[in-house]
């Protein structure tokens, strides 16, 4: 299972869900995330652009929502919720983790650490903003759900705790909003 291949709100759970889904027969999700490139021709701008901005609000409502389903993934069907603030294939990706982890049974505990800021924007059609993170795995845990393993640390023994992260926020036309569409983990980066 490649650890590329999650979303980063997730990625601590993939990667300690690959043990737990080998345990109890649930396979993980592999979905493949696709690079999205950034428009040729687009027309960069500073980063303390508008965009810039909306993208950044759109980012945190991003984590705000994906570490509410990290926390009670059994709790309802997140889609719509996540679909507030991702767009495939972040959306899709992240939806299979959370259904994954309700499957183990299993939920996180605790925060990531971040500190994001905007590193490329394109006013291209369409625009998008690239932030890149340095996420803060330190807090953040994943728990057993299951009886008999009640709050039982499953954080992966190899996870790296500190790496960069990128995430591509896209503006989508109607309705008139900003979404992450594209999330990266460099494991192999730490920061």
């Amino acid at each position: 299972m490649s650890k590329n291949c999650f979303p980063v709100a997730s990625l601590l759970l993939a990667v300690g869900l690959a043990g737990c889904a080998r345990e109890t027969e649930t396979p993980a999700a592999t979905a493949p995330s696709v690079q999205v490139p950034l428009p040729s021709g687009a027309r960069t701008v500073p980063p303390g652009s508008e965009a810039s901005s909306a993208a950044l609000a759109a980012y945190e409502l991003y984590w705000q929502i994906s570490e509410q389903a990290g926390r009670a993934p059994r709790e309802k069907d997140w889609r719509p919720e996540l679909g507030k603030a991702m767009a495939d294939p972040a959306l899709t990706d992240y939806v299979n983790e959370v259904a994954n982890l309700a499957s183990v049974p299993a939920h996180t505990v605790g925060r990531y650490g971040r500190t994001p800021k905007v590193t490329s924007v394109s006013l291209g059609e369409p625009p998008r903003v690239v932030i890149t993170d340095c996420l803060d795995a330190t807090d953040e845990h994943l728990v057993s759900d299951k009886a008999g393993e009640l709050g039982r640390n499953l954080d992966h023994p190899d996870q790296p705790r500190r790496y960069e992260f990128e995430a591509q926020v896209v503006r989508y036309p109607e309705p008139d909003r900003w979404l992450v569409q594209q999330v990266q983990p460099r494991l192999e980066k730490p920061c």
